[in-house]
């Protein structure tokens, strides 16, 4: 048969079979599956239509529970929202099958007489649009009647208030304090993002309660993890709500957590936790003490080591804690002409201000020079500072404190009367702070020696009192200049600044608001705490994202006056200082103490430009 007559013979074959591939094509189509068009969107969850055993099943001895709903299911999320109180030692076995849910329990040991709840959360939810079963709960019990009884509450952060979701409250038969430590508790349930809790089908009786941020999910207390309790024990039966504070107990051991050497001549060490002993030796043997700067930070848990013609290879460095050697550290040292020649950040002396670049400058403010490294020297009458165009004249620096801290701050105390030896007055000056500011600072500050102050051993009679002050009054909507001619600054390297020139205006007064805080504090709370001291008050004024703002310490009721004040949203909070040591503590739950209080005004306030705000503050807790 020849090309053409195949032709031929197949399109024949075609034709006469052609209702067949019609045919064929048709139920090809008809068999394709398609989603609907139009119609609601299906939002209802599955529903049950049988459990086996039923639920709230008494005198529970099953290896096996199944479920049954009315449309295909799945799991979601199962890890984070299943919840089995009492725990089980063996998380049994959960599996989906089409319409059906089994739970394995056959290498589940259940206590006898108990009540247990199996929640699943949201993780119960259908196939197609995932619309879960919300707080899905199977409780079965191994003893003839349920535990009924909920014992509710919040659980927030001591320091600050703030509450987080998945934090643990566990509820103990067992009252022994090392019960959290060893055992898994016999009840518990996990907060919600507002930091509720409710705990259910608890059995009447009193219990130890206990919050926990179980990070390796052992359902115990990890030294580390953060924990709250409250002392003594609860009646579940009492139906009260219950406020726990949580909060990080201090690390009982000293020791190096980091030490860094990064940058030429600055060595940096990172501590366990804060020390007053800490005592830093060069065991290099041709060192000199003053070839190192050390400078602790506010908390005194890490210190920067500044080194000033050190020139070796090497460095070992001894670290105690009072008369104990906890460790020594090594460093293969970088070398200036290394530093120097860096592509990536060459040494230089570096300067940095508070002067916002071109906004307006805040009239309460400080003007302050931030510098990379410790200021050995300053050639002082280079430097001019302009009102406009007039030189503002009475205004100079204080070498010593440059030389041996990291900045200034006000410190109104008594002092010695030069003018009469032996007599103290009061006397505001600036004193090194290395707490507020941890990087090498100059301020400019005006001196008035010619500053006067009522002797307080002679009323009536006034005495020499100079003042050097840090925030001395600039005008306000005024333009400045700031001219540092080059080699003015000279570090601890020997490096000289280049030159600075700072333009400023500054804000105008009817911008700031004013606020007159009057808080009263009880006589009640004004008394000799377990410790024999009266409570000190840390009142701070922090923003709406609570950014410190300022910060005043009080014995007793007392008017604050906040001028000044930018216009913005404030919240005030008030830490009550027990132990008088000027900041927050934690708690120790084996010593039984509970972090000190910590009171937030609850009405957030507004400050407005040139409007003045006048508030009162109970305290009571």
């Amino acid at each position: 048969m020849n090309t053409r007559e195949k032709t031929y013979t197949f399109l024949k074959l075609l034709y006469s079979n052609a209702h067949w591939l019609v045919l064929l094509l048709f139920v090809a189509s008809c068999a394709q599956i398609v989603a609907p068009g139009g119609g609601p969107k299906d939002t209802r969850a599955p529903k049950i239509l049988k459990y086996t055993p039923d639920s709230a099943q008494l005198n529970f001895n099953s290896k096996k529970v199944e479920l049954d709903f009315d449309e295909y299911v799945q799991l979601k999320d199962l890890n984070n929202q299943l919840i089995i109180s009492p725990p089980m030692e063996k998380t049994p076995d959960i599996k989906i099958k089409n319409k059906s849910l089994t739970i394995d329990l056959s290498d589940s040991k259940l206590k006898p007489n108990t009540t247990y709840s199996i929640s699943f959360g949201n993780a119960l939810q259908d196939l197609n649009e995932g619309n879960p079963i919300e707080n899905f709960k199977y409780i079965f019990s191994t003893g003839d009647y349920i535990d009924s009884l909920n014992v509710k509450g919040k659980v927030r952060t001591a320091f600050d208030h703030k509450t987080d979701k998945g934090i643990l409250v566990m509820l103990y038969s067992d009252t022994n304090d090392s019960v959290v430590y060893k055992t898994q508790p016999d009840f518990f349930a996990k907060t919600t993002s507002d930091g509720t809790f409710q705990i259910g089908n608890v059995r009447p009786g009193k219990y130890r309660i206990f919050a926990l941020k179980d990070d390796n999910t052992n359902y115990k207390y990890d030294v580390g993890e953060s924990l709250g309790f409250v002392a003594g024990t609860i009646d579940a039966s009492e139906n009260k709500s219950i406020l726990i504070d949580m909060f990080q107990e201090p690390n009982t051991k000293f020791y190096v957590k980091k030490y860094v050497h990064s940058e030429y001549g600055k060595v940096m060490v990172i501590f366990s936790q804060h020390s007053d002993s800490v005592q830093v030796k060069n065991l290099a043997p041709d060192f000199t003490n003053d070839q190192a700067l050390p400078v602790f930070s506010k908390n005194a848990d890490t210190l920067i080591y500044w080194l000033k013609d050190y020139n070796k290879d090497s460095l070992k460095l001894q670290i105690s804690n009072g008369h104990t050697v906890i460790d020594t550290l090594e460093f293969k040292l970088i070398k200036k002409e290394d530093a120097l020649k860096s592509k990536k950040n060459p040494l230089h002396l570096r300067l940095t201000n508070n002067f916002n670049g071109f906004q307006t400058y805040d009239l309460d403010a400080p003007i302050r020079l931030i510098f990379s490294q410790p200021i050995e020297k300053i050639n002082l009458p280079a430097v001019d500072l302009k009102e406009d165009s007039i030189l503002i004249k009475g205004w100079k620096y204080d070498l010593q404190y440059i030389a041996s801290a990291n900045g200034f701050r006000y410190d109104s105390k008594a002092a010695e009367d030069p003018n009469n030896p032996g007599t103290f007055i009061r006397s505001t000056e600036l004193v090194p702070d290395v707490e507020m500011y941890p990087t090498p600072t100059v301020f400019i500050a005006k001196w008035d020696s010619t500053s006067m102050a009522e002797d307080p051993n002679n009323p009536g009679t006034f005495i020499s009192a100079p003042i050097k002050d840090i925030r001395f009054a600039l005008k306000e909507s005024t333009k400045y200049h700031l001219f540092i001619p080059p080699g003015t600054f000279t570090d601890i390297f020997g490096l000289t600044n280049d030159t600075i020139k700072i333009d400023f205006k500054t804000q105008e007064q009817k911008y700031y608001g004013t606020i007159k805080l009057k808080i009263t504090i009880p006589d009640s709370l004004q008394k000799p705490g377990a410790n024999g001291r009266i409570p000190r008050y840390i009142v701070q004024l922090l923003d709406d994202k609570e950014n410190f703002y300022r910060e005043d310490i009080i014995r007793g009721s007392e008017t604050l006056l906040y001028d000044y004040v930018l216009p913005r949203k404030y919240i005030l909070k008030i830490i009550v200082d027990e132990n008088g040591n000027g900041k927050w503590d934690t708690g120790n739950y084996l010593k039984n103490i509970q972090p000190e209080n910590v009171l937030y005004d609850p009405e957030q306030m507004n400050v407005r430009s040139n409007w003045d705000l006048d508030l009162e503050w109970k305290v009571i807790y």
